[in-house]
């Protein structure tokens, strides 16, 4: 199973990124709903933040791949 992560992760690097994104999201979103009972709206700052950064780590890496 971790096998076919990684081959995933080598072959779609940023859907891979995005696919995190979401399903931490949501996660997240469901904890605090549970939790507090509200949708805090201004935590979508910080996963935009987070993803951003985890898109441009693949995007070096795809590129490190390429020149190799």
């Amino acid at each position: 199973m971790f096998k076919k992560l990684n081959d995933f992760d080598e072959e779609h690097p940023y859907l891979g990124v995005l696919i995190a994104a979401v399903v931490g999201s949501v996660i997240g979103i469901l904890i605090e709903y549970v939790v507090n009972g509200d949708f805090v709206k201004s935590g979508f700052y910080g996963v935009l933040f987070f993803n951003a950064g985890w898109l441009l780590y693949a995007r070096r890496r795809v590129k490190k791949k390429r020149s190799s």
